[in-house]
């Protein structure tokens, strides 16, 4: 080995360890905040069932906007008034979350995935199968809470008769 050799691993090699242990760190917090995405996905459904929309809406980031199918995006300000009244008239008797990957970076994440629900409209069950993708945004506080939604059925619609 020559001495130019000797002068670039004699440094690298005197790093090396503290470069794996923050590469591990990095990786626990990722693991950790990707944790924490879940636990925000089990208290949505949890608050859903129960139904409990301060719970659900107290997981929004206050810029937070909802885009569900059929209907313009909402932020958090019409939510706080829909979402009441929406869930006293459906009720939610299970709702799964299964996100597929959640990927965070710095301050932002996003999750996607498929959900289930089961319903009670206008007397009738009614399951929903769909898919998301949602963006997350880190907050002063360190949890995470929601900042884009983006959600459809896989369901059908069906034509009025």
């Amino acid at each position: 080995m020559n001495k130019r050799m000797l002068a670039v691993l004699v440094p690298l090699a005197m790093v090396a360890p503290s470069i794996l242990s923050s590469g591990a760190a990095v990786a626990a917090e990722m693991t950790a905040d990707q944790a924490a995405i879940q636990k925000v996905w089990e208290t949505y459904s949890a608050a859903v069932v129960a139904g409990d929309s301060d719970l659900w809406l107290s997981l929004y980031d206050e810029n937070g906007i909802q885009m569900p199918p059929g209907v313009p995006a909402r932020g958090k300000d019409v939510l706080v008034k829909v979402v009441p009244k929406a869930w006293a008239a459906v009720k939610t008797s299970a709702m799964q979350i299964n996100p597929a990957e959640i990927t965070v970076g710095a301050d932002w994440a996003y999750s996607r995935g498929v959900y289930t629900a089961d319903r009670v409209v206008q007397g009738k069950d009614v399951h929903i199968d769909g898919k998301f993708l949602t963006i997350f945004r880190h907050q002063p506080d360190g949890s995470w809470k929601i900042y884009r939604d983006c959600f459809n059925s896989n369901t059908p619609q069906k034509p009025d008769a």
